[in-house]
């Protein structure tokens, strides 16, 4: 019995063991995918359904100047009737009516609605694209933070290492009490960076776990853009092109307000049922003719002479609005071409300080080699290693802060190029 205990608890803690352990090889996220599932993001799912809105509004529109067709009943009930009139009368009718023309306000509410679709179309476009670089932006921020805290620890482990050999120096009296306690200083303090790196790495994958829908744990270091030239010319972005259709339809509402004549064409069919003639008695038949039905065509042609120029200055009211969107659209057009020239200028610095990162690194790596030595050999003081170890430190941060820097700086080049930014990712 004890055997058979002993078995099942050995079996639980492997289970447990090996849970963990498939916790702890999670595999790593990559950028394509969190891209490609941004189309589940409820913001982008929004505008697609303002969308579907405005398509369902544009079916609306096209409807309402469509035939329609009315099936009613009518009762009346007369409180003084006369010889001419029953005191009741009742029956069913069906009536149709049609707007022929008014004033050309339907050709302007097609081609307004139309271009509203246009402008909400872009404007999802460009919500995709702009969550796409916000998760691009997090995801190449948190590779930093993730080779700073590598960094950070192996600083760490070397820091721990030099307290032990120290401890053993200054217990045998070979050894100042103020390098080892300088070397513990820079060990807490490593410490506490350590930390902070931790909590700040966590902030940007709960932001792209946010933006992308996917829980993201860590991520794989493999991806990255291709390289781009900054002479490549794209095209306008999809705000700019929301900007424009906006514009169009704010052009359009000028069409509402006209003096020209609305004509509308009606037909209505009743049938009646007669009750209760009031008919005096006399000695002769009045003879009453009732009708079974009666059908009733109509044609109307309604034009405006005299509104106190409301009117008028109705559609005056809409030509300044659409002259205001203009110039906002101008001036969106004219921004979008200096943060073009803005991109391309930190694309190529972002390059330029990979080159001098990589010198500041290599630089580092050689005085960090020769100051160990020394000190190991007591030929300099904790000062001078604990610098070169700092040293090497920011420069391994430097190198890959610019590394990174890089492919956000790709990232914001191309989207202010109105490229696709998930056509140029590579895994």
């Amino acid at each position: 019995m004890n055997k058979i205990c002993a078995f099942l608890l050995c079996s639980l803690i492997f289970a447990l063991n090996f849970l963990k352990a498939q916790d702890s090889t999670e595999t790593p996220q990559n950028l394509k995918s969190l891209l490609q599932n941004v189309a589940q993001n409820p913001l982008l799912q929004a505008k697609i359904t303002e969308k579907e809105s405005l398509e369902e509004e544009k079916g609306a529109l096209y409807g309402e100047y469509l035939p329609k067709v009315a099936l009613g009943y009518s009762y009346n009930l007369l409180q003084n009737p006369d010889i001419f009139y029953p005191k009741r009368l009742e029956g069913w009718f069906l009536e149709a009516q049609w707007t022929l023309f008014d004033g050309f306000k339907r050709e302007g509410k097609f081609q307004m609605v139309k271009n509203k679709i246009q402008a909400k179309e872009y404007e999802q476009q460009d919500t995709k694209e702009q969550l796409q670089l916000k998760i691009i932006q997090e995801y190449f921020n948190a590779l930093s933070l993730q080779s700073r805290l590598n960094a950070l620890n192996n600083q760490q482990k070397e820091l721990q290492e030099s307290i032990a050999k120290y401890q053993k120096f200054y217990d045998a009296g070979l050894a100042a009490l103020d390098a080892l306690e300088a070397i513990k200083s820079q060990s807490y303090q490593n410490s506490y960076a350590i930390e902070s790196a931790n909590v700040a790495l966590k902030a940007h994958l709960e932001q792209i776990s946010l933006l992308s829908g996917i829980e993201t744990k860590t991520l794989s270091e493999r991806s990255k853009l291709e390289e781009i030239s900054t002479e490549r010319r794209g095209q306008p972005r999809g705000d700019l092109q929301s900007h424009l259709y906006a514009l169009k339809a704010q052009e359009n509402l000028k069409s509402q307000y006209t003096y020209l004549p609305t004509i509308l064409l009606n037909n209505r069919y009743t049938r009646y049922n007669y009750y209760e003639r009031n008919i005096p008695i006399l000695p002769f038949a009045i003879p009453i003719n009732e009708p079974d039905y009666q059908n009733i065509f109509g044609l109307t042609i309604q034009l405006t002479l005299f509104d106190t120029l409301a009117t008028l200055r109705a559609r005056e009211s809409a030509r300044l609005s659409a002259l205001a969107s203009h110039f906002e659209y101008n001036y969106h057009k004219d921004a979008q071409e200096r943060e073009l020239i803005i991109a391309k200028e930190s694309l190529l610095s972002a390059k330029d300080k990979i080159q001098w990162a990589t010198s500041s690194l290599k630089s580092a790596s050689i005085a960090y080699s020769y100051a160990k030595e020394k000190f190991n050999a007591q030929l300099i003081d904790y000062t001078q290693y604990l610098n070169a170890l700092t040293t090497l430190l920011n420069a391994q941060s430097f190198y890959d802060a610019s590394r990174f820097e890089y492919e956000i700086k790709k990232a914001e080049f191309l989207y202010k190029n109105g490229e696709s930014l998930e056509n140029f990712i590579k895994d």
